[in-house]
């Protein structure tokens, strides 16, 4: 009999593997036009006495209440020049970025055929964490300088929950990210369970857009809290349910456990070793069990309700 299950579950896995092998191969021939403009290889390679030129080349760049001695001052910066050096070290001529991004556009566009292809950016802003991913009226900005390794010398001051965001691989998450965050930017349910739920169904389209990249890299978690997260399931999950938080309106929960802080805030012991946005992994975990004990499209994913999913999700956190 126990030969026979297994025979079973392999056969399931094979299955499984073949039809996804399948699926990216019809990702791989969608064809996408995104357009990619380096300004700034552009802006600061030009010679200083043709930077204005760049106007007519680059127009969105340059708002119309920026002076041109601003825009020669910026040039002549110091700190901008030498944050261009590190960036040119680090990006070249950017294609593996380039590569990795039309490939993220393809999964989108597999999943959401009407995704317009942005025209991608790039740009050095100053070490400016708030502006490192732009992306609105179909144009995407990316500041470079915000992702030149986690250990750089520019990040010097940045705490470390942040700079593990701050390397090349995670600007492709982080792209994936505003492009969700975009689509879905507004969650009516106010519960904590509702929030949690939101923030998991995005992690979930974060899987499908991004499926070669590590859970680790997309919560943006260091390998310890990588592996607290999936070792104390059970803990926190019975933690949400003793404080009966589950169904409160609480504001401060969402900062407690959903937005990207150094460790998540249970007021215990614990809290030091646990990683920020514990609800978010939480969320994920609910939605794919949800996932795997029902056929739904992914449009009918984001529109089902927090408790519906909740209930149907047969979710049992791993001990």
């Amino acid at each position: 009999m126990k030969k026979w299950i297994a025979l079973s579950l392999l056969i399931s896995i094979l299955v499984a593997c073949n039809l996804e092998d399948k699926k990216e191969q019809k990702i791989k021939k969608i064809k996408v036009t995104a357009k990619f403009a380096q300004f700034h290889d552009a802006f600061f390679s030009t010679d200083l006495k043709e930077i204005l030129k760049l106007k007519q080349v680059y127009p969105y760049m340059f708002p119309n209440n920026v002076s041109d001695k601003i825009i020669l001052a910026r040039r002549n910066d110091t700190l901008q020049q030498a944050l261009y050096k590190e960036v040119s070290k680090v990006y070249g001529n950017f294609e593996k970025e380039k590569g990795n991004l039309i490939d993220l556009f393809k999964h989108i566009k597999y999943y959401y055929p009407d995704f317009v292809m942005p025209t991608v950016v790039t740009d050095i802003t100053g070490v400016s964490y708030q502006d490192r991913v732009l992306y609105a009226n179909d144009m995407l900005l990316l500041s470079l300088d915000m992702y030149l390794g986690e250990n750089h010398k520019f990040y010097t001051g940045f705490p470390g929950y942040l700079t593990r965001t701050f390397t090349p691989n995670y600007m492709t998450v982080e792209v994936a990210k505003k492009i969700i965050e975009a689509k879905y930017p507004v969650n009516r349910d106010r519960t904590f369970l509702g929030q949690m739920i939101f923030e998991g169904k995005k992690m979930y389209l974060l899987d499908l857009f991004l499926p070669q990249m590590s859970e680790r890299l997309k919560f943006g978690y260091s390998k310890e809290k990588m592996l607290w997260a999936n070792k104390n399931e059970a803990q926190v999950w019975a933690y949400f349910i003793k404080q009966e938080i589950l169904y409160s309106n609480n504001p401060k929960l969402k900062k407690r456990f959903l937005d990207l802080a150094p460790f998540s805030k249970f007021y215990m012991s614990i809290d030091k070793d646990s990683p920020g946005a514990i609800g978010t992994y939480m969320g994920l975990q609910i939605v794919r069990a949800y996932k795997n004990n029902n056929e739904i499209t992914h449009q009918e994913l984001m529109n089902l309700d927090a408790q519906t999913l909740l209930n149907q999700s047969g979710f049992k956190p791993k001990k």
